[in-house]
């Protein structure tokens, strides 16, 4: 219970001077667990001293940070608020050990970097490449979770950028963009299937055949299955589906099958001898892969990739350009 609510700038002054990682984890723990008892089982404290410390916060802002209905806590709207300063103090922690960690071993920092597939085959590989020629020393860490995860992870504290293609209605708030370069879906059919040498497919034929198909709840499944209803026509009912890039590729060389792919990893296969491009427009709406960070989050580290993500999309679009001239 909060005995005597304290003014604006009081709470304001407990957060800044007052507010530990015990704190953090706490509300961490709570609102994972909705629950004192599993939380303090998480922290491998006593549910008292759970307990103590919510009260403490509660006291010091003088809001109630959780609900209670019967056995489960349910957080409030300050108390959301206050977890998301609460993961990024712990994110901050982490990242501070990892670098530390890393000075131990004789590297010079860290740069979390989460991306999705249309960053995979080309783009991000050519800029790591750059900056661990530079840079040896700094450790490189990749993540390809979905796009939702990643930006959480990003606004969290716990990713330094996000590489992705985004629809303009679905932008995040409260980050920066940057964009490298367009990233349409292209139309890919495994180089070995009985249809990859005909010079005209409609869509009813191409409907009738084994497909590699987004996971269900997916951005890029909902714009796929989008893109199939417009043409009025059923969706494919010979699907395997999937969302790990490497794996869909494999089993493009094993068997035939056609899949909706970005543009940089349809072009990579085609030169592989994976699969031939095919003309159909699967145009989904996504905006230009881009680069996304903290707007307060600068670093000489940071600031230096960006750059090297820029020369490398110039790169990764100049051999299209030259193709168009020489032809």
């Amino acid at each position: 219970m909060i005995d005597q609510p304290p003014t604006p700038e009081a709470a304001e002054q407990f957060i800044v001077r007052r507010m530990s990682l015990r704190h953090a984890r706490v509300l961490i723990a709570l609102h994972d667990t909705g629950n004192a008892s599993h939380a303090a089982e998480v922290l491998h404290v006593t549910q008292p001293a759970v307990s103590k410390t919510l009260a403490e916060l509660e006291q010091g802002l003088g809001q109630m940070l959780f609900l209670r209905k019967g056995r489960h806590m349910y957080i409030t709207p300050v108390g959301r608020r206050l977890l998301t300063l609460a993961r990024k103090i712990e994110a901050d922690l982490h990242r501070a050990a990892g670098e530390v960690a890393s000075m131990v071993r004789g590297a010079t920092g860290e740069l979390r970097i989460g991306a999705t597939n249309a960053a995979l085959a080309r783009l991000l590989p050519r800029a790591v490449s750059a900056l661990k020629r530079e840079s040896p020393q700094v450790t490189v860490s990749v993540r390809t979770h979905a796009l939702r995860s990643l930006f959480e992870d990003l606004l969290a504290g716990q990713l330094d950028l996000v590489i992705a293609r985004v629809m303009p209605q679905d932008e995040p708030l409260g980050l920066q963009r940057m964009a490298l370069l367009q990233q349409p879906e292209r139309l890919a059919i495994s180089a070995h299937h009985p249809l990859a040498g005909q010079a005209s497919l409609s869509w009813e034929t191409l409907s009738r055949q084994r497909w590699i198909w987004h996971m269900p709840a997916t951005r890029t499944r909902m714009l796929v299955d989008r893109l199939w209803q417009a043409k009025g026509l059923p969706l494919p009912s010979d699907l395997i589906e999937n969302g790990d890039l490497m794996l869909s590729l494999n089993m493009m060389r094993e068997m035939p099958l056609l899949a909706v792919m970005p543009h940089d990893v349809a072009v990579d296969a085609e030169r592989q001898g994976i699969v031939k491009l095919l003309p159909h427009d699967v145009d989904l709406g996504l905006g230009a892969l881009s680069v996304w960070h903290l707007p307060d989050a600068p670093s000489e580290s940071l600031d230096r990739f960006k750059l090297l993500l820029l020369e490398a999309a110039i790169e990764v679009q100049l051999p299209t350009a030259e193709g168009r001239s020489a032809a």
